[in-house]
């Protein structure tokens, strides 16, 4: 008799843990049914120093592998990026810590959740063929190119300040990388400074490079230097952050994947990215391989945000400077992999 209870107890327990084994893996497939139905657009920009993570993560097939449905699209210009995001239209985007200081400036809801790579290698000055400049303190006296509002004017002014180079005495015109390109070759300025794909065009219409926030080949400072960490972010709206936390994390789980991809793979990333872009591979490889891709949230990230805001404004380019928590949150980059943030 009691061996009879013993065998229905056992049949009964089985069955149940059966129902409760299928109940689970309908509420994961469950979940990843409705992560998969919520498309996601993201936002990046035809340039494989900000949107490079976005594409892997698209043509190697991450997003999908976490239950993502993620649409990606492109603009020409990163500075259109303030407009889609204070919009509404850009609720998931990949741009610089530029533009979310300016958007926490004027009061729009948005946070860096992760930073994605640091391209200040990438921003850099150059001089003419017959510009005669070899050290820094040959800059005094001369013409220099520069858009307006450069973020470039950082590693200027961090040269200057070690090199003891009077920065008063560098006449700094207003020009677009096109037209420096243009009036460095004729000979009107000195030296341009500006960001890559313009610093290479430049160097092969005879340009001597002098150096790059990350690098300097002046006669007096050879070697790596730090006047210039600038980072590439990925960033959402507080809307899309409180409302969808488990797909900000999915998604920065598929741009790990695909930062491992890109140092692990250069040459295939490459390729990836710049058919996608419609780039020459080259090219592409030649940009990418200047920068530092690396998810990394730390006091360098930090202190590359608090200076890019003292310049903004210092420059009136924002009227009030926003604390960097106002703009950029770590909680979701830490819940996925917490080696990657060690500074708050």
């Amino acid at each position: 008799m009691n061996w009879k209870k013993l065998t229905a107890i056992a049949m009964c327990t089985m069955a149940l843990t059966g129902i409760l084994t299928g109940c689970g893996s309908d509420a994961k497939k469950d979940e990843a049914k409705d992560a998969a139905s919520t498309e996601i657009v993201a936002y990046g920009v035809i340039d494989p120093q900000i949107s490079a993570q976005q594409i892997i993560a698209d043509k190697k097939g991450y997003f999908k592998e976490e239950g993502l449905n993620v649409t990606n699209k492109f603009i020409q210009s990163g500075g259109d990026m303030s407009s889609l995001i204070s919009g509404g239209s850009a609720q998931v985007s990949f741009e610089s810590p530029y533009t979310d200081i300016a958007l926490a400036a004027n009061g729009v809801g948005v946070k860096i959740v992760a930073p994605m790579a640091n391209i200040g290698n990438t921003q850099a000055i150059v001089a003419g063929k017959n510009a005669n400049i070899i050290n820094g303190k040959d800059l005094e006296g001369k013409k220099v190119g520069i858009p307006a509002g450069a973020g470039v004017m950082i590693a200027i002014r961090n040269m200057c300040n070690e090199l003891n180079v009077d920065i008063s005495k560098i006449q700094f015109v207003t020009l677009g990388p096109s037209d420096a390109i243009a009036a460095l070759e004729k000979g009107d300025i000195d030296a341009m400074a500006c960001w890559e794909p313009w610093i290479s065009n430049a160097q092969k219409n005879g340009g001597k490079l002098l150096f790059s926030g990350l690098k300097s080949y002046l006669g007096d400072k050879q070697g790596d230097v730090n006047w210039m960490n600038f980072y590439t972010t990925m960033q959402v709206s507080d809307t899309f952050l409180k409302e969808h936390p488990d797909e900000v994390k999915k998604m920065l789980t598929a741009l790990k994947k695909a930062t491992d991809f890109i140092n692990e793979n250069p040459d295939e990333a490459a390729e990836i990215i710049a058919k996608e872009i419609n780039l020459d591979k080259d090219e592409v490889k030649q940009i990418m391989s200047q920068n530092q891709y690396a998810m990394t949230y730390d006091d360098k990230f930090i202190k590359s945000c608090d200076e890019i805001a003292d310049f903004m404004k210092e420059t009136n380019n924002i009227t009030n400077r926003p604390d960097f928590g106002k703009y950029a949150d770590s909680s979701m980059l830490k819940s996925v992999d917490a080696s990657l943030v060690t500074a708050e």
